[in-house]
């Protein structure tokens, strides 16, 4: 976090610190201002520490909530929704704005007015035509869900966002003989390129172990008896088409001859201290080495962004 927070600072420092100070300090430099303002010039001050404490928490918002800081070169890892973000989808421009207002009456100064109207336009174009546009494509249906909800720019009160989309259900085998394992590097996605064992979704009515038999048969022509829980695994990002719940079987037991369906990938027997060499998921790098520990059954939890790069993992 504290990488995070002084990137924050360093991106504080440069375009906001820009748009508030740097460019009003040479507008007032070239026009001064238009009066004394009296009570007035005091009440700028209002929304100018309003604007900074809106700020503020924004950008505290990116760091804890985001894991990532509020620049558009290093955004946050994770949606940021909660704190202003329920009220309104765009509160750190929203400050942006508010402060300069003050500046300008503060100032009593129409050419701070004007760059006040100036940069909330520029601000509006920025959000409309580059902003949500990426959102959309690095966070997906979340983001979309998002958007429904909460209001670009007048604040409401926050509604109930719809809720996270359903697990998808599927089974992964790991066939074992003489110190080898057989994988597959796919050539789809999920997982494109990285070497994975067999394995598939779960067919309607279909309990694990089933698709797990069913999985190995259509895939390699290898029939499995007997496979073997080891581990169940949760994995969530704000994708809705990447929210997995696996479970993973081993199987010793096996007849017939490996005959791979055409079209998903490359099959390999591959020695068992060999596959982590492999580019496999950052997930399997975690749970293979304990499928072969012990005989006992654990949980994982995996969490990605929206990229799919790993977050964070615990044992439930």
């Amino acid at each position: 976090m504290g990488g995070r927070f002084l990137r924050t600072l360093v991106f504080g420092a440069v375009l906001p610190a820009t748009i508030l100070v740097l460019i009003p300090a040479l507008i007032l430099d070239a026009t001064g201002t238009e009066g004394p303002g009296g009570v007035l010039r005091l009440g700028g001050l209002v929304p100018m520490m309003v604007g900074i404490a809106i700020l503020a928490w924004c950008f505290a918002g990116f760091i804890v909530e985001g894991e990532g800081t509020p620049a558009p070169y290093d955004p946050p890892h994770r949606l940021v929704t909660g704190r202003l973000y329920g009220w309104v989808r765009n509160p750190m421009y929203v400050a942006v704005a508010t402060i300069l207002l003050g500046e300008a009456i503060f100032y009593a100064s129409a050419a701070l007015l004007a760059w006040t109207v100036l940069a909330w336009v520029l601000l509006n174009f920025f959000v409309v035509w580059y902003e949500e546009p990426t959102l959309r494509r690095r966070f997906g249906p979340a983001y979309e869900a998002y958007l429904e909800h909460v209001p670009r720019w007048v604040p409401s009160r926050p509604r109930i966002i719809a809720a996270r989309p359903p697990l998808r259900l599927a089974t992964l085998v790991y066939a074992l003989r003489d110190e080898q394992v057989l994988l597959l590097r796919r050539t789809n996605d999920p997982n494109r390129g990285l070497w994975v064992a067999p394995g598939g979704k779960l067919d309607h009515g279909e309990s694990p172990a089933q698709c797990a038999v069913r999985e190995m048969r259509e895939e390699t022509g290898l029939a499995i008896d007997h496979p073997v829980l080891r581990a169940v695994v949760t994995e969530s990002s704000p994708r809705r088409d990447y929210q997995w719940l696996t479970f993973i079987f081993v199987a010793w037991d096996f007849a017939g001859t490996l005959a791979p369906a055409p079209g998903i990938g490359e099959f390999r027997w591959v020695p068992i201290d060999e596959v982590t060499t492999l580019p496999i998921p950052p997930a399997d790098a975690i749970f293979f080495p304990r499928l072969l520990r012990d005989g006992t059954t654990f949980d994982l939890k995996f969490e990605y962004d929206a990229d799919l790069n790993l977050l964070r993992w615990q044992e439930t």
